[in-house]
């Protein structure tokens, strides 16, 4: 298919494609719970012609579309869990249920559908498979594994996968594909200390878990400071303490939870070892112990340099050479990991910035804010990334 005839194909359906961006943004759901939205992308993928399969990974949709000519095989994710979030936009398509897509799932969702649509009318075009994975509770970093368990790469085996996430803090027409880290890892902790509780004006017959606690969270912040490297991206944060109940009693415990983020399995991984080992040594001086409790979340999104190359190609053909590009990593976390851990692949961030007088105008916010918001031009763009990739991976 003709290069033109690709775009002026996408842009006749722009109004559809921002129309279907809406309504998924009406609806959102969180994680696990995603039952409209997932019934929803299975009745367009159905009507498509797509092989559907529902509730993998409790939530999840798989749609196959089989191309004319059996050949390579292609995964497409998109994720499509919302936020506990009341939405402030003050949108006429606001959501009203007290959730938001305050990340812009609605749009991974809304460019995933459309490719799946668009490309299914192009099936004689095609040597070999494509698959469309919708996955939900990314938000809670849990909806790739569960999918993963429930055989997702048994049943749909790919050679390799894509996908987006859109950004509102990169200008629309600009498309990031690194070659290395996308986004870091992100994990948290449970670190319980364990003391002796008694009256806080008797000190001397208790072993105090709060002078502890704060004797590791202080210790601590020289983990990063002089422990990881100084080339090397590492956050650990405390985000939360309980324990006590009275000014005048001193607990018998108390608890911190946290989060570590990290560009590298390998300082992912010294960050948690150096806060277990202060934790226990600190709380031990101070005649208490503890108990540490790692909660896996996702490793860093890491591309393939080969698909990197590949894809950087493709969308250099829709948003013009020098405006696909590598972009200064983001320190937030995705469980597109799990998927980029198995298959060569590519997470690219697709610009979806407003300009600087509607963001004025309206107080548009980042990600995960009640006033998140981003720019419909970008929509298009994403979804003639996908058909491009796989008409050309699947020629």
């Amino acid at each position: 298919m003709a290069a033109d005839a690709i775009s002026d194909l996408i842009e006749s359906r722009k109004a559809e494609i921002v129309e279907t961006r809406r309504y998924f943004h009406g609806i959102p759901e969180l994680g696990f719970e995603e039952n409209e939205t997932a019934a929803a992308i299975g009745q367009r993928l159905n009507n498509a012609g797509l092989e559907i399969e529902t509730g993998i990974g409790k939530t999840g949709v798989v749609g196959v579309l089989e191309g004319a000519k059996p050949g390579p095989r292609l995964m497409i994710r998109a994720d499509i869990d919302g936020l506990p979030v009341d939405e402030l936009t003050g949108l006429d398509f606001a959501s009203t249920n007290g959730r938001m897509h305050a990340c812009g799932h609605d749009g991974h969702i809304t460019m995933a559908v459309i490719a799946a649509e668009i490309l299914a009318g192009l099936k004689d075009q095609l040597a070999g498979t494509l698959i469309f994975v919708f996955q939900p509770a990314e938000e809670i970093v849990m909806g790739a594994l569960a999918m993963i368990d429930d055989g997702l790469f048994e049943k749909y085996p790919a050679d390799r996968v894509i996908g987006t996430h859109l950004w509102n803090q990169i200008p629309t027409g600009t498309i990031g594909v690194n070659r290395a880290t996308v986004f870091a890892s992100a994990d948290q902790f449970r670190l319980t200390v364990h003391g002796k509780g008694g009256h806080g004006a008797m000190p001397h017959t208790t072993v105090d878990p709060v002078a502890a606690i704060a004797e590791i969270i202080s210790t601590a912040q020289t983990v990063v400071s002089r422990e990881v490297p100084p080339n090397e991206m590492g956050v650990l944060t405390f985000g939360q303490i309980h324990g006590g109940s009275a000014p005048n009693v001193i607990a018998d415990s108390v608890m911190v939870e946290g989060t570590v983020r990290a560009y590298t399995p390998d300082t992912r991984q010294q960050i948690m070892k150096s806060l277990d080992r202060i934790s226990s040594n600190v709380a031990s001086a101070m005649r208490a112990s503890t108990s540490f409790e790692r909660i896996h979340g996702a490793p860093p999104v890491i591309n393939n340099p080969e698909v990197a190359a590949w894809v950087t190609k493709q969308a250099s053909l829709v948003v013009g050479e020098g405006n696909a590009r590598e972009w200064e990593p983001v320190s937030v976390g995705d469980d597109m990991a799990e998927f980029n851990d198995r298959i060569p692949g590519v997470y690219f961030l697709l610009g979806a910035a407003h300009d600087d007088e509607t963001v004025t105008a309206r107080g548009v916010e980042g990600h995960h804010n009640a006033r998140f918001d981003w720019n419909e031009e970008c929509l298009p763009l994403g979804v003639e990334v996908f058909v491009r990739s796989a008409l050309d991976f699947l020629s």
